[in-house]
């Protein structure tokens, strides 16, 4: 397989999300009714933005209408809900990296991966450059790309062109690597992207694996740089 780039999910696809869970226990118990309430009104979005009229073009309208959405879940004003949103998903979530490490053989595989010339790129919906540098794997990855600055998320077909822009490649030349079917797999096979899986249910992805070493050694002998 000829690629000239490789672009990486973050969340679940570097690090074990249960890593994260677990350090965002005293948050759950804090605010028991707003972590669902985000993942629900995420999914309602996801649907939103697959109707023409879908009208966030940048993080700052994105927002707006997530604290809109949240609200009516919440039963609160948009004011409060922003702030609870703000607070928790993009100030103390992002805090709780300091302790968390990267999947073992992550480090290892970017690295070969550099080494032979790939241009490597992390794409997440959420705000990743805070996480990757927490992570201590920023500095492999020269181009940093967050959904929510296109005003959507993925699957949306503008977040995977913004990922083509940044690394100045063809759909064709890019394997995007991810762990959720719908969102990754789904979203970059749509937008012409080889895939892969970071999982083992089934998947029209071009390969999955479920430990770094597999994968690292199958780019080493299916990947081919075009240069």
């Amino acid at each position: 397989m000829r690629v000239r780039a490789i672009a990486f999910d973050v969340d679940g696809t570097l690090y074990p999300a249960a890593s994260l869970n677990l350090r965002c226990v005293d948050l759950f118990w804090a605010h028991p009714r707003l972590i669902p309430a985000f993942s629900s009104m995420r999914r309602q979005l996801r649907a939103l933005q697959r109707e023409a009229r879908f009208a966030p073009k940048d993080s700052a309208s994105l927002h707006e209408l997530q604290a809109a959405l949240l609200a009516a879940r919440l039963d609160t004003t948009e004011t409060r809900a922003r702030d609870l949103m703000e607070r928790v998903f993009y100030e103390e979530i992002p805090r709780r990296f300091a302790t968390i490490s990267p999947y073992p053989g992550v480090i290892a595989a970017l690295e070969a991966l550099q080494t032979r010339g790939f241009a490597l790129a992390a794409l997440s919906d959420l705000p990743p450059s805070e996480k990757l540098h927490s992570l201590g794997v920023a500095h492999y990855f020269p181009r940093i790309i967050c959904a929510e600055d296109t005003g959507a998320l993925k699957p949306h077909p503008r977040v995977f062109r913004a990922l083509s822009e940044a690394l100045r490649a063809a759909p064709g030349e890019i394997l995007y690597v991810g762990n959720n079917m719908r969102y990754d797999i789904v979203g970059s096979k749509a937008a012409g992207m080889r895939a892969a899986l970071r999982g083992r249910h089934a998947s029209t992805a071009d390969f999955r694996f479920s430990r770094w070493d597999d994968f690292a050694a199958w780019a080493r002998e299916r990947l081919e740089l075009v240069r």
